[in-house]
């Protein structure tokens, strides 16, 4: 039983994605100052991940208003006029916000700090990974916030009965191939962003299905030929009519 139980937990930490639910415990380890450690330890991962997932996900929630992050800025002889080559720079480090846990959530020192001011939400983190999530999975080379720039640029131009040549002549910033735009609008990468789809384009519906596709299909056979001329019809009858039976040849 209990190397079952250290399997287990192997590999749990071997799954690295975490859960909305282990996000909003992460923000609650950092609001009580735990460390990574303990933190990793609560939800079952590596410390690494929940490094990684606090720096990827912190926000910068106020910035220093000092020329420099100094430490001696409270007695600062030059007037806080910071320049390059001064003696007295001492870079300010705080354990809490560059270590562990690497946040500023519930700090106690939080209202009095004039230095940069990084917060954890569980809530933006979880978003900004399933967007993440989703153009991964999507196979383009283009993200989420850019297809839908992208899209909200050309459909206009669709309407007007351009074709994606066309666009791209008129709008090279847009720097993409003509085959790489018919790509994206005859494979739907502009689908739930854009109201854009393979029917927008005109040679979509002039042109004919190719082979490939067309073998995909399975075409629909005519069968009403068959009606009442089946078994069944046969059987319905035959209930009906039990002393009408077909003669039988004799040899």
């Amino acid at each position: 039983m209990p190397s079952e139980r250290k399997d287990n937990k192997d590999s749990n930490k071997e799954v690295s994605h975490l859960v909305s639910k282990e996000r909003r415990i992460i923000e609650t380890g950092i609001r009580h100052g735990s460390t990574k450690t303990a933190i990793a330890r609560t939800i079952g991962k590596d410390n690494s991940t929940v490094g990684k997932e606090i720096k990827l996900h912190r926000k910068l929630k106020y910035k220093c208003t000092l020329p420099r992050e100094c430490a001696n800025y409270k007695h600062c002889k030059y007037g806080r006029e910071c320049f390059p080559a001064c003696e007295d720079f001492k870079p300010f480090t705080c354990k809490r916000r560059d270590r562990s846990p690497g946040a500023c959530n519930g700090c106690s020192n939080y209202s009095h700090c004039r230095f940069d001011k990084y917060i954890y939400d569980p809530a933006d983190a979880q978003r900004e990974y399933e967007t993440t999530l989703v153009d991964s999975r999507s196979g383009y080379n283009i993200t989420t916030q850019e297809a839908k720039a992208l899209g909200e640029k050309i459909k206009p131009l669709l309407k007007q009965g351009l074709s994606p040549f066309a666009i791209l002549q008129a709008h090279p910033e847009i720097g993409l191939s003509e085959k790489t735009l018919y790509t994206y609008i005859e494979n739907n990468v502009f689908e739930g962003l854009v109201d854009i789809g393979p029917m927008d384009l005109r040679r979509q519906v002039s042109r004919k299905i190719s082979r490939k596709k067309a073998n995909t299909y399975k075409k629909r056979e005519d069968h009403r030929y068959l009606n009442g001329r089946t078994y069944k019809d046969y059987r319905e009858y035959m209930a009906v009519n039990p002393n009408d039976r077909p003669s039988v040849l004799k040899k």
